[in-house]
């Protein structure tokens, strides 16, 4: 399966070594923020920060149920990029590399009045309003 190797605004196709590292060292924490190592939209591993400063990293491994972060929100460069090394050469051991926590997937509540049902109700609402100030 194909490695992409993203930014906000740049993207490489089975990235190496060297690409890796560079981006993962370009984290500025200011404008580059975000570096994200994947085989699809759902298997991915991501860092997030300043190269200075700390990374934090999270991967998620198929589905929503599965995303983890790292304990520590402050990983050094060197070991970020290890573990992105070892995920792009697909060894399992990159996991090993730090402890992660679960991070539940949780649903979205939408308020009713922000559904095609809360917006019809209002409006059947405003529209007997006018109706009655109308009339009177």
């Amino acid at each position: 399966m194909t490695l992409t190797l993203t930014t906000h605004d740049t993207r490489f196709d089975d990235p190496d070594a060297a690409t890796i590292a560079r981006v993962l060292a370009s984290l500025d924490g200011d404008r580059h923020v975000l570096v994200t190592l994947g085989r699809s939209d759902l298997a991915y591993v991501q860092a997030s920060g300043s190269a200075r400063a700390g990374l934090a990293l999270e991967y998620q491994e198929g589905s929503l149920e599965r995303h983890y972060r790292s304990d520590t929100e402050s990983l050094p460069l060197e070991t970020a990029t290890d573990i992105f090394l070892r995920y792009a050469r697909d060894d399992p051991s990159w996991r090993d590399r730090v402890p992660w926590q679960h991070v539940p997937y949780v649903l979205p509540r939408i308020p009713w009045y922000s559904t095609w049902v809360g917006y019809i109700v209002i409006l059947a609402i405003v529209a007997t309003l006018i109706w009655f100030w109308r009339g009177l």
